[in-house]
């Protein structure tokens, strides 16, 4: 990425609260981590730590401990290049998980991750849209198959909605100041970053395809410290 892709595309991520870059991994890339994913899912002698389900679908857990080829894809320079730009050079590596969505499978449940950092009352409806929302952590999805539908489980989020200072209302359709879901379409080796606090949920995945995403979070390094019991 250039100098000015790399400020164009953060700054919609702190607007938009998730951007798409295009073109990251290859498909060579891409093609050896799902294979990596299925090898480790289908052998028995695969520690339970690495292996969970959320709504039926598989999400390995801490991959970068299970394999070198995963390790590696937590420093990828077009990776950190742009983590670096949001979170600051010194951001920290905190996990890696990949998520198999085989059909009907999903976490289609609108969410967002952990906590709202910055709650706010009901009576103050938002925060003020001049400034710019923290960032103590986020997410890198990688795209390792293509999901250019919404029928294929494309990730859905709510435009500003990090803004709100509180979790989505129940409900299908959740809006934020008249903006409502958006689906983010992509091809294998795509990336999009998401600030956890902005609405989102997986599209159910229709489709006879299997769905891969990779997810790396990052954390500003003082925060990691905290959030880790190490300062």
């Amino acid at each position: 990425l250039k100098e000015g892709q790399t400020d164009q595309l953060t700054q919609e991520f702190f607007r938009e609260g998730c951007v798409a870059i295009t073109g990251v991994l290859t498909p060579a890339e891409t093609a050896v981590l799902r294979a990596k994913t299925d090898e480790y899912a289908a052998n028995p002698a695969t520690p339970v730590k690495h292996i969970s389900y959320a709504y039926d679908t598989l999400i390995m857990r801490r991959c970068h401990e299970m394999d070198p080829l995963f390790e590696a894809m937590t420093v990828h320079p077009r990776i950190r290049i742009i983590v670096e730009a949001v979170l600051g050079t010194d951001a920290r590596f905190n996990a890696c998980n990949v998520l198999r969505n085989e059909t009907g499978q999903a976490i289609s449940k609108w969410h967002v991750d952990d906590v709202v950092e910055f709650p706010l009352p009901p009576s103050i409806p938002r925060f003020d849209p001049r400034m710019q929302m923290p960032v103590m952590w986020m997410t890198v999805q990688v795209a390792l198959t293509d999901i250019d539908s919404v029928e294929h489980g494309a990730t859905q989020f709510v435009p500003g909605s990090h803004y709100s200072g509180r979790p989505p209302e129940s409900g299908e359709n959740p809006m934020f100041e008249g903006r409502g879901p958006v689906s983010i379409l992509c091809k294998a080796g795509d990336i999009y970053l998401t600030n956890h606090k902005c609405w989102h949920r997986g599209a159910p995945n229709l489709t006879d395809r299997t769905r891969y995403l990779m997810q790396l979070q990052y954390a500003r390094h003082w925060a990691d410290k905290r959030f880790r019991g190490l300062a």
